[in-house]
């Protein structure tokens, strides 16, 4: 055979070669990608496990959004989810899972526009009422909640429960309970009022702060019968210890 003939071949195999030499590096650089997000993901979700308030203890998942590989060479991730559905703080079991932007890769500096949801059963609300020496129990109702106490009116010692209103302090550091309709509920005293003294209309402040990084905010509440979802959000939150561990405080 030729070399004339044997060249052409040579020619035709460079294509081929070529073909099969991107399709490796494809396949590498994918692989790659699918290893490095499993280690970021791990290790946001075990910084995060690690930096919890005290108090707080629970399971923490976390993923990168988007392409890792420039992130990481970028120095930080665009956006991370990061949630928990065992997580609990002071006994109080509850959900969480938030959004953050521009998070470091080497654990330094803040992470940007933080945003989630805390979600508390109605099982765990219950024991809320223990932060507030205005009621004894609370409970959760479609919109609001119910308040149960006790008090005096006209010389008689009553028990009663109240639906209230929630919102958010404008300055996010908590919320504010008002009780609306009232009833009487140790019925033999006969008593049938529309209002009781000093407790409709008249707001309960509970100070949500005391259980969150000190910069997190309460914005808003979605409250049904069954859970409650409480909005947070952050300008800016360290992903560390300092940031994560220091609460905030009630006035």
């Amino acid at each position: 055979m030729s070399a004339a003939t044997e060249t052409p071949r040579k020619r035709r195999r460079w294509p081929v070669v070529l073909i099969v030499v991107v399709v490796v590096l494809a396949a590498l650089v994918v692989i790659a990608e699918f290893v490095l997000r499993g280690v970021v993901d791990r290790i946001i979700a075990q910084q995060v496990e690690q930096s919890l308030p005290s108090g707080a203890t629970g399971e923490v998942e976390a993923h990168a959004n988007g392409i890792v590989i420039p992130q990481l060479i970028g120095g930080k991730l665009d956006d991370v989810e990061i949630s928990s559905q065992k997580l609990t703080i002071d006994g109080i079991p509850l959900a969480a899972d938030v959004t953050a932007h521009d998070v470091p890769i080497d654990g330094k500096g803040d992470v940007r526009d933080v945003d989630g949801h805390v979600t508390l059963a109605a099982g765990s609300v219950k024991e809320l009422s223990k932060y507030s020496p205005l009621f004894d129990r609370l409970s959760l109702v479609d919109g609001g909640v119910e308040l149960s106490g006790k008090t005096a009116v006209l010389g008689y010692d009553i028990t009663y429960a109240a639906k209230g209103d929630v919102v958010a302090q404008d300055d996010g550091t908590g919320i504010t309970i008002t009780p609306k309709t009232v009833r009487i509920t140790n019925s033999a005293l006969g008593l049938k009022v529309d209002s009781i003294p000093g407790v409709t209309n008249v707001p309960v402040q509970v100070c949500t702060a005391q259980f969150l990084p000190s910069q997190l905010r309460v914005r808003s509440l979605d409250i049904t019968a069954s859970d409650a979802s409480v909005r947070v959000t952050a300008d800016s939150l360290p992903l560390n210890e300092a940031g994560l561990q220091t609460v905030g405080k009630c006035s």
